[in-house]
């Protein structure tokens, strides 16, 4: 799966699940925590989507550190290389 497919199921599932967040860009800079709106609830609400939808676990620890759509992206690329 490449990158750019990544990043499209993520922000098709955020469009999706997201109220408000229809016009979500596919833009890797975006930033989830603050331009996107997302609180803490709605964020581990989406990661554990993320986790059901590529079939993949994402270390809690990493979530933190997570503030751009990219970032989620990576962290999905990581576990995905481990299968």
């Amino acid at each position: 799966m490449t990158r750019q497919e990544i990043t499209s199921k993520v922000v098709e599932l955020i469009r999706a699940n997201m109220p408000g967040f229809e016009e979500m860009p596919e833009d890797e800079s975006v930033r989830i925590n603050t331009e996107a709106g997302f609180d803490s609830m709605t964020f581990v609400y989406i990661m554990c989507k993320i986790e059901a939808m590529f079939d993949i676990t994402i270390p809690k620890r990493r979530w933190e550190k997570m503030m751009t759509l990219g970032d989620v992206v990576d962290a999905i690329e990581r576990e995905l290389a481990k299968k």
